[in-house]
């Protein structure tokens, strides 16, 4: 959307307002001298995640999982595992998040005796690489599963929920898991690239430019990677859940792709924000006992 349109503003994860302002005024500068050089760079800029550094109290909490790396096409991954009984659940964080910000998640999983496996996405926390998109989160996901296996469930937020979809949809290594949960989810790559594009507040020239690179290099356009449509291919039990007050994605999204799940529940909770789930103890009861139950031999 042409900067200065009335469209509503959207948020994006990992900037500041003041960091914002910054990079809004270098891509208006730069649009004016050349639309090409400022659509490379938003191109960049949209799979290159800001660097988040392990808060101290994170950073003990990883300490007492057994950790390792894991070669992926992507680089290392830094994979975190605490035992538990029966096949593993595998913790999937966000766009700019890092395993060790699942800790109440992982904590709620293992007081009902499940094994736990989380790790940090490419490009973020302590894993290898410099950017990320998809296909990368997608890559270690599925290497994570095969060198942790047994697995039998997988909980996963944001663009990680929007990854587990996929995974779960197109791969038929995943066949085998018993239980999804999948907070805060997007209905596709889309809705992410049109914020970022107004959150940047790029003309309609640069953002024509920029999807043209996008197609070039996935060989569809961003609205095509859509988590509507995955569900339909997804045929395991799924609970969706999603902040009433999210920031970032609306509710409506996990709404719509609830109606196109086989298997499907979704719970809108009311006041959360879009990571708030993953810290208010009921709700993450409420997803520790879905998986549980579903993981009983």
């Amino acid at each position: 959307m042409a900067e200065g349109s009335a469209a509503p503003a959207r948020n994006i994860p990992g900037l500041t307002p003041a960091g914002l302002r910054r990079i809004r005024s270098v891509f208006r500068l730069l649009s004016v001298f050349s639309p090409a050089l400022s659509a490379r760079l938003a191109a960049r800029l949209f799979i290159t995640p800001r660097t988040r550094s392990i808060s101290e109290q994170d950073a003990h909490f990883l300490a007492t999982a057994a950790s390792r790396r894991l070669p992926t096409p992507h680089g290392d991954v830094q994979v975190y595992e605490w035992p538990g009984a029966g096949p593993a659940v595998l913790v999937l964080h966000g766009w700019t998040s890092y395993a060790g910000q699942l800790a109440c998640i992982i904590e709620g999983l293992r007081a009902h005796g499940l094994r736990v496996v989380a790790f940090d996405a490419p490009a973020h926390g302590r894993s290898g690489g410099r950017q990320a998109d998809l296909y990368s989160f997608r890559d270690a996901l599925a290497a994570v599963s095969g060198a942790c296996a047994p697995t039998g469930a997988i909980l996963a937020h944001s663009f990680g929920a929007l990854t587990a979809a996929s995974w779960l949809a197109e791969d038929a290594a995943a066949a085998h898991l018993r239980a999804a949960v999948l907070v805060g989810l997007p209905r596709d790559i889309g809705y992410l690239f049109q914020s970022f594009t107004m959150a940047m507040g790029l003309s309609t020239q640069v953002i024509e430019r920029v999807r043209a690179l996008f197609r070039a290099r996935y060989g569809g356009y961003p609205e095509e990677y859509s988590a509507t449509v995955l569900a339909q291919r997804i045929h395991i039990p799924v609970l969706l859940v999603h902040g009433g007050s999210d920031e970032y994605i609306p509710a409506a999204h996990a709404e719509e792709v609830a109606l196109q799940l086989r298997d499907g529940q979704i719970q809108v909770i009311g006041g959360l924000s879009h990571s708030a789930p993953l810290r208010d103890p009921r709700t993450v009861e409420l997803m520790a006992q879905f998986i549980s139950a579903r993981l009983q031999p």
